[in-house]
């Protein structure tokens, strides 16, 4: 017995049952027994049923009801069903819209046999085949919708027609065979079921069509508007509580009595036929609900953005690694090219051959001088080194060996001179080509350390969030704040969102407020752009935990018509912020060209995230390489907005400090300018701040004139540190009170305070 039940298809048990409810309720359409049920058999038995389970299902279907006439028609139409459905699955043909016509050559049976009830009414028999024979028709579409699409795909219009003429037979079947009551406690299962699964607007629909099956039975339209309260009062109530919602589907139905007496009687039986449907529904658990509501939106969404998203990462960072590894090539064929240059050694003997053969066979005494070949040879070697040595040679460099023997000296120092002038060129032309070499290899590197770097970064997958989407569309809705398309992507620990709103008019501060509260972490917006009228674009990603504003203050040299120093601030990414100040040696439009440049370059090499050591090495051999007296003092500091710290760099540039609660504290620097020497290591300093601490960045124009940092501390002590613009504009009022009221040199104070950003919002709440 055992192996029985545990053999058995339960799955094809339940569905066999399920065609057995249908041929019921089908049968009873009307209040007497028709075989409409035969355009269900036809459709379960072109799509695959059972030959033998399905006919017998349908025959039995008629001894329930009990209408025993029909069973000879019956089995007629059956059989001939059976026959044609063979022959399809023989050939492996796909029925389509030809079913309708052996669905009215199997009714021929029952137009002329007729049923026990009625012998003699031909004129019903073939308006039910009539009927029957359409009826197969949407029963094919409507059972493939079902069973093909199933909730995976969007159905047509054809499609939703004919589920829902289903639908309200299967309602108009149940009146008849159970009762009405019955199908109002189904109709409320269902629309609650639907209003709590689905997006507000399908519940309303779905009760229209369930109201038409109670309609047609009471012969009252009205009953579909009953529905459609229940439905709407539903949906508005179930965002608050799916119970709360439940209640409500009673109390409107009691309330329609109260206010219109729409039943003649409102009964036990009417009220409790709401009741059992709502109990049901309350009592199934909300876990299953949750996880069926989550399958039924995977199903609607539109995985293929998605994945052609996360498909082109892959393919781009693919791109990236490949076109990082031409660079990195790039970068070792240059510095090949540059330890592949010629020997000193080899330079000397190639000098020496070209001075024997320029010089020494030309003359008449060559054929004598091959005599002592040997110690002119290393006489010279000798005067080759001490050219190399001296860059010149002269007749007291002449070696005793030449001398000696040569008749002709001055032919030998005034060729070995010319190589040697040629050899310098040569020198200074490599030395060029060179450092060209190791700027373009150093970039190379560079390049490729960004690509190799935006490869990890795009070739990660993106985890996109389709609860919170939800909730959070929801969220902006209940804000007034119309959304047509949105999309959040990224790890757990920083999520990026990008939506877009369909409104003319709307605030930046309030959709913020809306993602951060519903994320539960404070956004900011990175991107906007302008799709078209009435429609704009968005997107937001976490901002850092801290946040940092500046002030700067600045006067020009006395009799200088511009200031050569310059200052930068600006956002390297999303949480980093870059502030620079650059001391272009001497005053006027020339030094402030050289300082300007230098902090072009600097801000543009940060932007692209090369690495700190790379770009103030590539920066100081562009100046170095320039003009003479291109250098310039800089002083620069990185924010690092995630954990509050910062990097001070330092070329040339005078100590700097960080004003605070506890007190000031100086960062010094000892390094040259930056552009006197092409190998040249500044002064590199880390350190964590403090939320509210100032830092403060001086030209020498400031430091020379207070003389030392002791005095420019005691002065930034007296100073309230909470506007950075304050401090700076008091540093640089004292500084020229300091001077007597006249600037010699250039003065620039740059002051920037890093702040928490929820502290200042409650501040300012």
């Amino acid at each position: 017995m055992k192996s029985i039940f545990k053999s058995l298809d339960y799955i094809a048990v339940i569905k066999y049952i399920c065609y057995f409810a249908l041929f019921l309720l089908f049968n009873n359409i009307e209040s007497n027994v028709y075989p409409y049920s035969i355009a269900l058999l036809a459709v379960l038995l072109f799509e695959g049923a059972s030959i033998i389970a399905t006919p017998i299902l349908f025959l039995s279907a008629f001894i329930l009801t009990g209408n025993v006439g029909l069973l000879g028609s019956g089995a007629i139409s059956a059989g001939i069903l059976l026959l044609i459905a063979c022959l399809y699955k023989k050939f492996n043909g796909k029925i389509r819209f030809e079913i309708c016509a052996y669905v009215a050559l199997s009714l021929l049976g029952y137009v002329f046999l007729g049923d026990s009830k009625s012998p003699y009414d031909i004129e019903k028999r073939i308006l039910v085949s009539i009927l029957t024979t359409a009826l197969s028709f949407f029963c094919l579409i409507g059972g493939r919708t079902i069973v093909e699409k199933g909730l995976k795909f969007k159905p047509s219009f054809e499609e939703y027609l004919s589920v829902a003429l289903l639908l309200c037979v299967c309602g108009i079947g149940a009146c008849n065979l159970v009762s009405p009551l019955f199908w109002r406690t189904v109709c409320v299962l269902f629309i609650l079921l639907i209003c709590y699964l689905y997006r507000t607007g399908i519940g309303t629909l779905v009760s229209a069509v369930l109201g038409i099956s109670l309609a047609i039975y009471y012969r009252n339209v009205s009953f579909v508007s009953v529905l459609l309260v229940w439905a709407v009062l539903a949906e508005c109530l179930m965002p608050v509580s799916r119970y709360v919602s439940a209640i409500s589907v009673i109390v409107s139905d009691y309330a329609i009595q109260l206010l219109f007496s729409f039943y003649p009687v409102y009964t036990i039986s009417l009220f409790l036929s709401i009741v059992c449907g709502v109990a049901i529904f309350c009592l199934i658990p909300s876990k299953p609900l949750k996880t069926l509501k989550e399958r039924l939106y995977s199903f609607r969404e539109k995985q293929l953005v998605r994945q052609t998203i996360n498909r082109n990462r892959v393919m781009l960072a693919g791109r990236l690694y490949d076109l990082s590894g031409v660079f990195s090539e790039m970068s070792n064929a240059f510095t090949t090219f540059n330890k592949s240059q010629p020997q000193e050694n080899q330079i000397k003997q190639a000098m020496k051959r070209e001075l024997l053969t320029s010089a020494c066979k030309q003359c008449e005494n060559y054929e004598r001088c091959l005599e002592f070949e040997e110690n002119i040879l290393h006489g010279l070697d000798k005067m080759i080194d001490i050219g190399f040595a001296k860059g010149k040679l002269s007749l007291i460099d002449l070696s005793r060996e030449v001398g000696a023997v040569c008749l002709k000296p001055n032919n030998i120092l005034y060729t070995l001179n010319k190589l040697l002038a040629e050899h310098r060129t040569r020198l200074i032309d490599n030395a060029n080509v060179k450092s060209g070499r190791d700027l373009i290899a150093s970039e190379a590197l560079g390049v490729a350390e960004i690509l190799r770097g935006l490869a990890l970064e795009s070739g990660s997958q993106l985890k996109f969030h389709s609860r919170v989407e939800r909730a959070l569309s929801e969220a902006l809705f209940n804000n007034g704040i119309l959304v047509s398309e949105l999309l959040i992507y990224g790890e757990e620990n920083f999520l990026s969102v990008s939506l877009i709103v369909v409104m003319k008019e709307f605030s930046i501060d309030c959709i913020a407020s809306v993602i951060s509260k519903t994320l539960g972490r404070d956004m900011s917006l990175v991107e906007r752009a302008e799709i078209s009228d009435g429609k704009c674009y968005l997107s937001f990603s976490q901002s850092a935990p801290f946040e940092a504003v500046f002030g700067v203050a600045r006067a020009v040299k006395d009799g200088s018509e511009a200031s050569g120093d310059t200052h930068a601030v600006t956002r390297v990414g999303n949480d980093c912020f870059l502030v620079a100040l650059s001391d272009g040696m001497g005053s006027g439009k020339e030094a402030r060209n050289i300082s300007s440049t230098s902090l072009s370059l600097i801000e543009s090499f940060y932007k692209a995230r090369l690495n700190s050591s790379l770009i103030l090495n590539t920066v100081n051999k562009l100046l170095a390489i320039n003009a003479e007296d291109s250098f310039t003092a800089l002083d620069v500091s990185v924010i690092d907005l995630k954990d509050c710290s910062a990097d001070f760099i330092k070329y040339g540039a005078p100590y700097g400090f960080i004003v605070g609660d506890k007190g000031v504290k100086i960062v010094e620097g000892n390094s040259l300018p930056l552009g006197i020497l092409e190998e040249l290591k500044p002064s590199v300093c880390h350190t964590n701040l403090s939320p509210d601490d100032i830092i403060v960045l001086v030209t020498d124009g400031i430091s020379d004139v207070f003389g030392s940092s002791g005095d420019i501390i005691d002065f930034l002590r007296t100073v309230p540190a909470k506007n950075p613009q304050t401090l700076a504009d008091a540093l640089l009022s004292r500084a020229i009170e300091l001077g007597g009221g006249k600037k010699a040199d250039d003065m620039t104070v740059l002051a920037v305070r890093v702040y928490q950003r929820n502290k200042a919002r409650q501040q300012s709440a």
